[in-house]
């Protein structure tokens, strides 16, 4: 049993992590959902729902579309309609209608549309349980499924089956190669793709090449590749080479490992006869135990990840480009219930990820089956009691009680990092430690030490959900017992009724019957197959590590969030406050060319200022600062600069120099250890599954939540079957034969920029650099040349104005927007505002035909002193240029007006409402003529590639505090004379609360509070119980901590 509970990893299959049923499928009563019930009410009225047309009608399985079905399988012949033959076009545009994620239609919605068809003498619009009949059997054949599960604590919910989708990423054409540490250094060989084909050349792509097997080069030489990679568009392998080979014997001594292209390999191991003979090392098995698996197919891993806390369950697959994470149109749903906890969920979730298990799927490139096998990548749980302990960190151990956090070793240990490779003080927390402390404390609930519990969760910080239900069980049991077998003197041991046993005798037999008790009672729990349940244990997966700071609820709603709200707490219109108002409309003058936002809307942002969400506060990490002046204490207005440039850093979507991006983001502790193992943090945001709430709850809307769990999975089921189907994916159907839609259906998403767009995908190409588009006619005013620039030859040509010019990046510049600019012939880029864009008139448009006049601008070598901010001013000579549209603008920036030094003034402006200037008027800034600008160094939208450009000295970080030890310790010293005074008044107060709550008592500190003291074991060894002994416990810690 020792063995059993110590090997957490046997345990995953067991029983205990709840029951996967299918007895509830048959179970779900037509009458469940709304819609069931109305038409059940109907026919006992005597009306039929208009449904009578469809008797007779069959159904059938799909077989190979014939070239001429384009509307299969909604149109095929030999689909599931033999006797009626309804317009498939019509059929497959219902389906449509039904299966759009953001706009939800319940089945009267569609039955009304249907209805309305038929009044205006639609011909063949095919009846509503057609449809209905043609849905369920299209999820059916594509092979999507739902499973029910029953929790370990008894809660039911249904999850859809990971590997029913999964298998789609290979029907469809996707390549990117992971790049952070998490899988290149940390990762084991084994858990890479374990083969390579050179699918390119078709003649050589049933020869597969495994890792660890040796293989031949076309030099003759031989070599034993341990994983396969990709290096801009070209597969590499690293490999041993192989100095001595003998037949029957490798010398594994004699190792070089070096880098080869995947084009040099020649043979495996397969293409020799001398398989059977080779003495395989532990280490290197040859041939490749997955070529048995395999049966000649390929191999390949497919990654997935989830970041979700809530209940409902959404997960993406890591080997997309994270461009494509960032759309709704990829993100999978798993399962939701309002009843069922994010770990009961996750348990579920872990019997599709079980290692060495290989799926089928079909690659569409190919045109052969390959395997894959899914590695389960995240935790939605770190078994950690969050900000309620006294260690607050899911990551380390940093912290501490209030007094210790005090100390200046306490207060400077809280901004530093602890982490493997860190000289910080404490250490990284540690899966096997934070096991060991749950196992303890499910001990304690052995014993009923509701103390001991307490004080191990405050003082460890480690609170597992899923154990706290069954120390609660245990509690109680223990409790029980202590009644039973202590303090009833009637079933009591009689040995405690015997006048004799008093003092420490009688104190020793209470101890040891508690102790035997604890000891029965942690037999118990061990032994009950489901009634306890012990977290899988996956050696890929650290819950501590593997949970990386997320920058839309850390960062924008917490650290922006703090400082918004010290910021605007005393803008109180009612009391006379005018601030909220002045930055309402000085943020109104605000450029917003470069930004990528939408207007800001300042007035609602200062009257709901409480109530912002992630893109108000987006907005104002961009634009904030530079209208906070005199509307805070200088203290804020530094927290905001702060705060605003680590910002920019964290919405980096490129990191080019990892050690020195690394090296500005001290100020979040584990954000650099993140950034190496997963990438940039926007990979790992998590705003894309809030967005995708949205099409959770319509579909949850639609459903009477007799079953909502049951009812959404298979809604969004049938919506994956269609997003599957017109994407031009394959399915497997029941004659094991692969088949797509027809050539109608398959290429109608692709076609069709609307389908796109509300199936949440969107496929942005960049236009060439220098791709100008022409303004509308009313505003392309012909004009004859009369710039004070040379006109481009040849000359006489009238000349068109144009709404916009494409950079290299892509971005679509305005006039009036600011770009870098780099001409031939000039050493470095330099800032200019353009002017207007023009293309000549009668010839092609193409940038050969146009010409972009922009303004040159420098930057100063002196940052502005209040904001840390390049400054921009005209350029000497004040005179336009003209640059090539087709090479010279690299990207788009934005720049703020110096309102301050040019000493902008807010002044009356008419109101535009209903899109009509009105008589009513507001304050706005109105910036001067002084051309003195900053640049926006705060902006999230090409802020990378601008800190590129720039001069280090412009752009290298400033530390706020010269001596960061000597500061804290200053803090932390400010904090021991501030802090017992508050938690003196605190206890006052409560000490008060207590007495006024107490009916004719006195208040008496000695009865509210006692100081307890316990052991915390390093190890617990269970398997002791079973011999009747006491538990083992190893050299552990002391813990101290007052209860009130």
């Amino acid at each position: 049993m020792q063995e059993q509970i110590t090997r957490l990893s046997l345990l995953p299959n067991h029983s205990l992590f709840g029951q996967v049923s299918d007895e509830l499928e048959d179970k779900i009563d037509p009458e469940s959902t709304v819609d069931g019930a109305f038409a059940v009410t109907l026919r006992r009225m005597g009306i039929n729902d208009n449904e009578s047309d469809d008797a007779g009608e069959e159904e059938f399985h799909f077989s190979r579309p014939d070239e001429d079905e384009v509307w299969f399988p909604h149109g095929s012949r030999t689909a599931i309609f033999a006797s009626s033959l309804p317009h498939w076009q019509c059929l497959f545009m219902l389906d449509l209608l039904d299966n759009l994620p953001r706009l939800r239609l319940s089945d009267d919605h569609l039955k009304a549309i249907i209805w309305v068809m038929r009044e205006c003498k639609t011909p063949n619009v095919p009846s509503f349980s057609s449809l209905q009949k043609k849905q369920e059997s299209l999820t059916r054949e594509v092979g999507i499924k739902s499973e029910h599960h029953t929790s370990s604590l008894g809660n039911h919910f249904y999850m859809t089956i990971l590997q029913s989708f999964w298998p789609w990423y290979f029907s469809g054409p996707v390549s990117e190669a992971w790049q952070a540490d998490k899988w290149t250094t940390e990762a084991d060989l084994d858990d890479l793709s374990p083969m390579w084909a050179h699918w390119e050349d078709k003649s050589w792509s049933h020869r597969h090449f495994y890792i660890k097997e040796l293989v031949q080069l076309c030099d003759g030489t031989f070599a034993i590749p341990l994983c396969w990679i990709t290096v801009q568009n070209v597969v590499y392998a690293n490999v041993h080479m192989v100095e001595s080979f003998e037949f029957n014997y490798l010398d594994l001594s004699s190792f070089l490992s070096i880098k080869l292209t995947g084009s040099s390999v020649v043979f495996s191991a397969p293409q020799y006869l001398f398989i059977d003979d080779i003495e395989s090392s532990p280490h290197y098995p040859m041939p490749h135990p997955l070529r048995a698996t395999a049966r000649w197919r390929p191999m390949f891993r497919n990654v997935s990840k989830q970041y979700n806390a809530h209940t409902n369950m959404y997960v993406t697959n890591l080997n997309l480009p994270h461009q494509k994470l960032q759309q709704e149109y990829f993100i999978r749903f798993a399962s939701t219930s309002p009843h069922v906890s994010s770990s009961e969920q996750f348990v579920a979730l872990t019997q599709d990820c079980v290692p060495g298990t290989w799926h089928e799927a079909y690659d569409c490139e190919l045109e052969q089956e390959i395997l894959f096998e899914i590695i389960e990548h995240q935790s939605e749980t770190s078994s950690h009691i969050g900000m309620m302990g006294n260690l607050r960190c899911r990551r380390d151990d940093a912290g501490g009680s209030k007094e210790d956090c005090e100390t200046n070793e306490g207060y400077h240990a809280m901004y530093m990092v602890c982490s493997e490779s860190s000289r910080a003080p404490g250490k990284p927390r540690d899966v096997d430690a934070t096991v060991q402390i749950i196992r303890w404390e499910v001990w304690m609930a052995c014993f009923a030490n509701k103390s001991a519990l307490e004080v191990s969760s405050t003082s460890t910080g480690v609170k597992d959900k899923i154990s706290q239900h069954w120390i609660s069980v245990l509690v109680e049991k223990a409790k029980a017992a202590h009644v039973e077998q202590i303090s009833n003197k009637d079933t009591c041991n009689p040995q405690l009724n015997d006048p004799r046993c008093k003092g420490d005798e009688r104190t020793a037999l209470k101890t040891a019957i508690k102790t035997q008790i604890a000891t029965d009672l942690w037999d118990w729990v061990v032994q009950q197959p489901n009634e306890f349940i012990l977290l899988p244990v996956n050696d890929l997966l650290d819950p501590h590590r593997d949970t990386p700071v997320e920058i839309l609820h850390t960062y924008l709603l917490g650290n922006d969030k703090y400082v918004w709200y010290d910021t605007t707490k005393t803008w109180d219109p009612k009391k006379g406050d005018k601030n909220g108002p002045i930055f309402a409309s000085r943020l109104q003058s605000a450029s917003i060319s470069g930004l990528s936002i939408p207007p800001p809307r300042p007035r609602y942002v200062v009257q709901y200022k409480n109530s912002l969400i992630g893109k108000h506060f987006k907005m104002l990490q961009q634009l904030g600062v530079f209208y906070l002046h005199d509307l805070c204490a200088p203290l804020i207005l530094d927290l905001w600069k702060a705060t605003r440039e680590l910002g920019a850093y964290l919405w980096f979507p490129e990191i080019k120099n990892m050690d020195v991006y690394i090296g500005k983001l001290h100020v979040l502790p584990h954000t650099p250890d993140d950034v190496r193992r997963f990438g940039p943090c926007i990979i790992f945001a998590t705003k894309i599954f809030e967005c995708w709430n949205a099409v959770f709850r319509l579909c949850s809307i639609l459903s009477n939540h007799l079953a909502p769990s049951h009812d959404i999975a298979t809604t969004l089921a049938d919506m994956e079957h269609f997003k599957h189907m017109v994407s031009g994916g394959w399915w497997c159907n029941p004659t094991v034969e692969y088949i797509r839609a027809g050539s109608s259906v398959s290429s109608f998403l692709t076609s069709n920029r609307e389908l796109q767009r509300r199936l949440g995908w969107s496929e942005k190409t960049a236009l060439p650099c220098g791709t100008v588009k022409l303004e509308t006619v009313k505003k392309r005013e012909p004009t004859e040349w009369n710039l004070p620039v040379r006109e481009p030859e040849p000359v006489g040509s009238t000349w068109l104005q144009c709404k916009y010019v494409s950079a290299r990046t892509g971005d679509l510049c305005k006039p009036g927007f600011w770009v870098f600019v780099q001409m031939s012939g000039l050493p470095l880029p330099f800032p200019a505002r353009i002017q207007i864009i023009l293309a000549r008139q009668g010839a092609p448009l193409t940038p050969g035909n146009a010409i972009v006049i922009v303004e040159p601008f420098i930057i100063l070598d002196v940052k502005n002193p209040r904001l840390n901010m390049p400054l921009l001013v005209p350029s000497t000579d004040a005179t336009l240029m003209a640059v090539n549209p087709e090479k010279d603008i690299m990207l788009l920036f934005n720049v703020q007006h110096d309102c301050v030094h040019c000493k902008c003034k807010a002044d009356s402006v008419r109101v535009q409402q209903e899109r009509t200037v009105t008589d009513r008027t507001e304050l706005q800034l109105v910036h001067t003529p002084e051309q003195v600008f900053i640049l926006n160094m705060h902006a999230l939208h090409n802020a990378y590639l601008i800190r590129e450009i720039l001069p280090r000295a412009l752009t290298a970080p400033i530390p706020y505090l010269q001596d960061r030890v000597a500061s804290h310790h200053r803090f932390a010293a400010q904090l021991r004379e501030t802090g017992p005074a508050k938690r003196a008044a605190t206890q006052a107060k409560t000490q008060a609360t207590k007495a006024k709550n107490k009916e004719g008592g006195e208040p008496n500190p000695s009865e509210n509070y006692r100081e307890i003291r316990y052991h915390m074991p390093l190890c617990v060894d269970p398997g002791t119980c079973s011999e009747g002994k006491n538990l083992c416990f190893s050299e552990g810690l002391w813990v101290t901590a007052t209860l009130w």
